[in-house]
């Protein structure tokens, strides 16, 4: 689920927010833990087109691998 997970256009950011952070946490119980920067790379891969200028901006800034998912979903937020 969280190799293959895409979203619709029409998909709020909270939506996607709240679906991925359930299959990360799922995988958790499981024993899969998923680095920083991938999650924070799918996530931002996952957000609708009109993110682009936006996503573009976070992939390039340093500390994205170290910063928490929580923390680059609330940065988004404010943008919203």
């Amino acid at each position: 689920m969280y190799e293959n997970f895409s979203t619709p256009s029409t998909e709020s950011l909270d939506s996607i927010f709240n679906r991925l952070q359930k299959i990360v946490s799922q995988l958790a119980i499981l024993g899969e833990n998923i680095s920083q920067e991938d999650l924070n790379l799918k996530f931002l891969r996952s957000l609708p087109s009109e993110w682009n200028t936006h996503v573009v901006v976070w992939r390039n800034k340093p500390g994205l691998d170290t910063m928490s998912f929580d923390n680059l979903y609330n940065n988004f937020k404010i943008i919203e």
